[in-house]
């Protein structure tokens, strides 16, 4: 259990030997630390493409969505329009009729001006109401002398023009109105309003310096930005830019790194060509906005990671110092605080990842959901959704590990407990080296904190480890019943005494070196150890005495010199009941029906927003997603009684849930608000219960808990 290295091994350390271990893991270490950044470097270009592409996508669709429908009025007009209405004095007969039907087309059409007729010489002869214009002329636009040079000239569209009644930037789609023979005798017009489209541009979140621009495919030339530039509208591209070369080749999508001709901007674009129609569609993401979190990483890691170079350096010096007992104490404080900066970084990477796998699980319930019964993907997404729990689980206690918590003493049994530490343990133990263990086969239950009792058997089973020195041996875990009778507490030889009862009997025992009388007396001592300077605190059996202290147990030392060592510790146990939590029930999105409820999703993860956003859409709610508390609580503001319920993701930069619920009161005090948290504590339950939060939601059990917790918010008055 404690190793007790010879008095000559104190005194001359192998110095050159330990220093040399120490720089080539630093060294491998570098590399493979190196290696992840670069990794997570790639990941997050990829992820700013498939983000870009996405962006370009949907712009397309409602793009070729408007030309289809302004292309289908047209079309009507050039086939019914007739000729005689284009005659000198032919609106005589006909203006009061065309200019209502006008009218009646361009009323589901937030995109247009106006609709238009011309005749052969470029006078307006018919418009919607609207307009409200006087006579124009058109025969100076490109497009009208295209069509006097080219018979078989049919649609086409304008340049940018500022409109000369709306004072808007304009670009005029039309088609030519020809008799049988194909003469040219006027063209149906339909001015789409680009500044409608612009306000579609500025609602994607491109960063401050993103852009999003449409382009025509002959030479590049700018129809629409943003940011807008006037000074660009019109101009063509450069031939040897990598999005222009790619539309020319036939490529209907593509992502490009590139250096913007305009402002020299480097950025991360995705670009996807208008079906039917000479246009392009390009969001372009900076460059440095994308690789910013990574670069704040880089810059963390490359200081934590000179530091602990730096700590190296100080341990290496350390060892060619006289003062020993100077020497043990400064390297057992740097050890407490590097297990402290351990379990702290543990929680920060375990909450971010708690944060994929909720992703993962909902995801994987809403794609079993989509596929149905008998799918040959059902098995595969199965596994995929028991790894995706076991990695929860582990992930809580990792969080369990870097955040202090209070001891929550529940009934429950030990023997799974006992399982699942050995488990873990195997996987970290030499090869030489062999565990195993004994249960008894009564289920024992007790009032514990599960997480402190495999702290402890972590701590006992990797002194038993080192008690080995490296050579193999055998390390053995058990638990059975104990019972102390009435008068024989003293024979118990336990610390301190058993009073008489029942108990849970866990032991370690391993085939190491042992200890001698004098080093059992001091092994709970704060601080003492026997290992050399740097491979131990003195902290783990002080912290095991304080644990089984507070579960109201007793420890018994067996120990010689040679024979090895076995630790015992008893745990009173109880009859009651087990306290049941119940199993997570994954429920399916059309389990639990909304009735069209308004619901606001807060949570600045992406990710988490969408599968969220499905989930509830699939329910039958509404939903009004939000990347930052801020905007969520201003369009509350705007309209209070809009929304039914609000949910928001505790960990927020800048703002957090907690802020988003008390400036909601402040609005609305009678709006529920529910909290979702991957890791809740007393602290955050309290705080929550006075910002007025209906519940808290644990946010890796999001597919489970969600529609349940928003069925009974919502129902509860």
């Amino acid at each position: 259990m404690v190793s007790t290295p010879s008095a000559n091994s104190l005194l001359n350390p192998p110095r050159r030997k330990f220093a040399a271990v120490l720089v080539g893991a630093a060294l491998a270490a570098s590399a493979l630390i190196g290696w992840l950044l670069w990794t997570a470097r790639q990941d997050a270009i990829r992820s700013a493409q498939t983000t870009a592409l996405n962006y370009a996508r949907t712009l397309e669709v409602r793009m070729d969505g408007t030309f289809r429908r302004t292309d289908a009025v047209l079309r009507v007009l050039a086939q019914q329009v007739p000729l005689d209405a284009l005659a000198p004095q032919g609106e005589l007969a006909h203006a009061r009729r065309l200019n209502g039907e006008l009218d009646a087309m361009l009323r589901d059409f937030d995109e247009l001006i106006a609709l238009r007729i011309i005749d052969a010489r470029g006078d307006q002869r018919y418009v919607t109401s609207s307009a409200n214009t006087p006579m124009v002329n058109y025969a100076d636009r490109s497009f009208f002398l295209t069509y006097q040079r080219d018979p078989q000239a049919d649609l086409l569209f304008s340049e940018v023009v500022m409109g000369r009644v709306s004072q808007r930037p304009t670009m005029v789609m039309t088609r030519a109105l020809r008799d049988a023979q194909g003469r040219f005798h006027g063209a149906a017009l339909a001015p789409l309003d680009l500044s409608y489209f612009q306000q579609q541009f500025r609602k994607l979140d491109i960063g401050r310096n993103g852009t999003v621009f449409l382009r025509r495919t002959d030479a590049g030339q700018l129809v629409l930005r943003w940011p807008q530039i006037d000074a660009e509208i019109n101009k063509p591209m450069p031939p040897n830019q990598p999005i222009l070369q790619a539309v020319k080749s036939g490529q209907p999508e593509t992502v490009n790194e590139y250096v913007a001709f305009t402002d020299g901007v480097r950025r991360i674009s995705g670009t996807v060509v208008v079906k039917g129609y000479p246009f392009f569609l390009t969001v372009a993401l900076s460059h440095d906005e994308v690789l910013a979190n990574w670069r704040r990483l880089a810059l963390l890691t490359a200081l934590a990671w000179g530091l602990l170079h730096l700590l190296m350096v100080v341990m290496i010096r350390r060892l060619w110092r006289s003062d020993r007992e100077r020497r043990s104490l400064e390297a057992q404080l740097r050890e407490s605080q590097r297990i402290e900066s351990i379990g702290t970084l543990a929680g920060g990477i375990a909450h971010d990842f708690n944060n994929i796998l909720a992703a993962i699980l909902g995801n994987v319930a809403l794609a079993r959901e989509d596929i149905g019964a008998g799918h040959p993907a059902l098995a595969s997404l199965e596994q995929i959704h028991k790894a995706s729990v076991r990695a929860r689980d582990l992930v809580q206690q990792i969080l369990a590990f870097g955040r202090r918590q209070p001891q929550a003493l529940v009934n429950q049994p030990l023997q799974p407990l006992v399982e699942e530490s050995v488990r873990l343990l195997r996987s970290t133990l030499p090869a030489g080296v062999s565990l195993a263990y004994r249960m008894a086969p009564q289920p024992l239950h007790a009032h514990a904190d599960g997480t402190q009792v495999q702290q402890v058997l972590m701590n006992l089973c990797t002194n038993a480890w080192h008690a080995l020195q490296g050579r193999p041996g055998r390390i053995e875990v058990g638990l059975e019943p104990h019972v102390v009778e009435p008068g024989a507490e003293r024979a118990a030889r336990t610390t301190p005494p058993l009073a008489a009862g029942h108990y849970a009997h866990l032991w370690v025992q391993d085939s190491g070196s042992g200890m001698d009388a004098a080093t059992q007396a001091r092994i709970f001592e704060p601080f003492f150890t026997t290992k050399p300077t740097g491979q131990g605190t003195g902290l783990g059996l002080s912290v095991v005495h304080g644990i089984v202290a507070a579960h109201h147990g007793a420890i018994r030392v067996d120990s010689e010199p040679g024979l090895g060592t076995t630790m015992h510790l008893y745990v009173p146990t109880t009859d009651a009941a087990p306290d049941e939590e119940p199993l997570p029930v994954i429920t399916a999105p059309g389990a639990l029906q909304g009735a069209g409820q308004h619901v606001a999703y807060v949570d600045d993860d992406e990710v988490i927003v969408l599968m969220v956003e499905r989930l509830l859409l699939q329910a039958g709610y509404r939903v009004t997603a939000f990347r930052d508390g801020h905007e969520a609580v201003a369009a509350v503001g705007a309209r209070p009684f809009a929304f039914d319920l609000v949910i928001t993701d505790f960990n927020m930069p800048g703002y957090s849930g907690l802020d988003v619920a008390q400036a909601l009161r402040d609005i609305r005090a009678d709006l529920p608000v529910v909290i979702s948290s991957g890791y809740i504590t007393e602290e955050l339950q309290a705080q929550a219960a006075a910002a007025g939060v209906r519940s808290l939601m644990r946010k890796q059990n999001t597919m489970e808990e969600l529609l349940r917790l928003v069925r009974r918010v919502l129902m509860t008055p």
